[in-house]
């Protein structure tokens, strides 16, 4: 009876080496790795725990398989020797299928991890004890059918086991829906061309380079919503440069500067690319921050003539990513969802932009003041035309109902770009009186000054010939003439600052004036007032040259700085 113990322990070792070689042996190498760096940290630590030996693969099969056999050999001996030899063959078949096989077994297959990482201590015991033999085998084994490198997977089969694993409830089903379209658009990614995604030529957005950069153009570009614009020549197979839209904000409408000439400012540059391009190679290059526009090419050949290249699309980094992730981005400046489908977002082309903000004030305002321009324009002119110790000083409230009552004048240039000034263009004459004074509202006025007629330009807020208002016979020494295309200036003429003098002395006078000029002065929405104060307090600083007289001797022109 003596021997009944240790049959006991001969099927607790069986059922650990049975158990342990069906559980290690069924961790898979890469899922290991998996498991060691995932969001379970007692898995993880298992994990960890296993991998060293785990590697050792055929060493550590030959180990198990040498220890199961022994075990299992020594226990029909033990079992033989107690009974005869048919009930001993009986007692241990059953001993070691119930407790040597089907208990461990179906125990380490559902806890592989935790009962691997427990007995890993009397694993690395047992392949020390059985290395002589053990290590023989495993090296032959090794020769015979290659090392142990884990289970890889196909594109097809990792994208099965990811719907698997959401179909299981392994994340979130929105989630998991927003993984797998990912997933699928990664794995698929790397086959794909740059002609399979870009944007055709026909539907892309060009502009020719001798556009000009006015009030339309700017209007039109920020309505379309691209943030970058490829700028062509004779056609758009002739790429110029390309326009950032923010680059705008540099521009000044009103000097309707050519967009070829002004994208050389910036150099901005694009990546080339043709239709057989690998969608890779172009990301990696977008990567590297230099664009993140290409055009793309494609080589025409005729018999008489040498290859040629055309443009027939446009690939940006965010068709890329829209391709990755197997959905169209939609921002908030986006009309299509699709724009090779031509398909529309619901409503959004129904929105209307207040732009009118951005438009020059004639076109808004034509020949009326708001109430805020008016007191805009008469705090810089109390400021500088007419302060206390000038020539002709005038208070705040006075300087009001004059600006309100001047006459607001929008003017054409007549002349070509790049022609002088026609007689129509000419607001002064040297020689040739006038009772007006000028204040630039928009616009610019250029001026011969001097004996050498010495060019100069006048910039929005500039006064020209106020000693007019002072002199009954005031002659400019000067010409003064439209610079730009539009200007809008305020013409008050010396009757009018006449007038003004007579209501500064009697205060009731004034304030009924003002009273009535009130109720027929427009004011502006909010927006719009801002942008009048932002025009005005932007103006200040753009160092134009201002000429303005003060006296009537004067023979000279004396240039000064307006502010507001």
């Amino acid at each position: 009876m003596a021997s009944v113990p240790l049959i006991v322990f001969l099927v607790a070792l069986s059922g650990l080496f049975s158990g342990l070689t069906l559980g290690l042996m069924g961790l898979d190498v890469i899922g290991l790795q998996i498991v060691q760096k995932g969001e379970n940290k007692e898995m993880a630590r298992c994990a960890a725990r296993i991998a060293p030996i785990r590697e050792s693969g055929n060493q550590l099969l030959c180990t198990l398989l040498l220890g199961n056999v022994a075990v299992n050999s020594a226990l029909s001996i033990l079992t033989a020797e107690i009974a005869s030899g048919l009930v001993g063959f009986l007692v241990s078949t059953a001993l070691i299928v119930t407790f040597g096989e089907i208990l461990p077994q179906a125990a380490c297959s559902r806890y592989a991890l935790q009962v691997g990482a427990r007995t890993v201590p009397i694993v690395k015991f047992l392949m020390i004890l059985f290395f002589i033999i053990t290590k023989p085998m495993s090296i032959a084994l090794d020769w015979l059918l290659g090392q142990e490198v884990g289970t890889i997977h196909s594109r097809t089969e990792l994208m099965e086991m990811l719907k698997l694993q959401i179909s299981l409830g392994a994340v979130d089903a929105e989630e998991g829906k927003i993984a797998q379209q990912v997933a699928e658009g990664a794995l698929s990614f790397r086959d794909k061309q740059v002609g399979d995604i870009m944007t055709p030529l026909e539907d892309a957005y060009f502009l020719n380079s001798d556009t000009k950069l006015g009030y339309d153009a700017i209007r039109e570009i920020f309505e379309t919503g691209f943030s970058r614009i490829p700028i062509y020549g004779r056609d758009k197979h002739e790429y110029r440069g390309l326009l950032y839209s923010k680059d705008l904000m540099l521009a000044d409408p009103e000097d309707e500067m050519k967009v070829g000439d002004f994208i050389q400012i910036f150099g901005r540059k694009v990546e080339t690319v043709f239709e057989e391009t690998k969608l890779v190679a172009c990301l990696n290059a977008f990567k590297k921050g230099g664009t993140h526009m290409a055009l793309v090419r494609k080589a025409v050949t005729t018999v008489d003539t040498d290859p040629r290249f055309e443009i027939v699309g446009v690939l940006t980094l965010e068709d890329i990513v829209e391709e990755i992730i197997q959905e169209e981005i939609v921002d908030e400046t986006d009309v299509y969802v699709d724009v090779d489908r031509q398909l529309k977002i619901r409503g959004r082309d129904e929105r209307k932009f207040d732009l009118g903000v951005f438009n020059p004030i004639w076109r808004s305002k034509a020949d009326k003041l708001s109430l805020e321009e008016v007191s805009a324009i008469s705090a810089h002119l109390t400021r500088t035309a007419f302060a206390e110790g000038s020539p002709c000083p005038l208070h705040f409230e006075t300087v009001t109902w004059l600006v309100g009552e001047a006459e607001v004048m929008n003017l054409k240039r007549h002349a070509a770009s790049g022609q002088g000034p026609t007689d129509v263009d000419m607001l002064y004459k040297s020689g040739q009186q006038t009772d007006r004074c000028t204040l630039i509202l928009q616009g610019r006025l250029g001026a011969f000054v001097g004996h050498e007629s010495f060019k100069t330009e006048n910039g929005a807020f500039s006064v020209l010939a106020r000693d007019a208002l002072t002199s009954d016979f005031f002659t400019p020494d000067f010409d003064a003439f439209l610079s730009t295309s539009k200007v809008r200036i305020l013409s008050i003429k010396r009757e009018l600052y006449n007038r003004a003098k007579e209501l500064e002395k009697d205060p009731a006078q004034l304030e009924r004036a003002k009273r009535a000029q009130a109720h027929i002065m427009p004011r502006m929405p909010t927006a719009r007032r801002l942008s009048v104060r932002n025009r005005a307090s932007t103006d200040e600083d753009d160092g134009s040259p201002r000429v303005s007289h003060c006296s009537a001797g004067r023979q000279s022109p004396v240039q000064s700085r307006a502010q507001l």
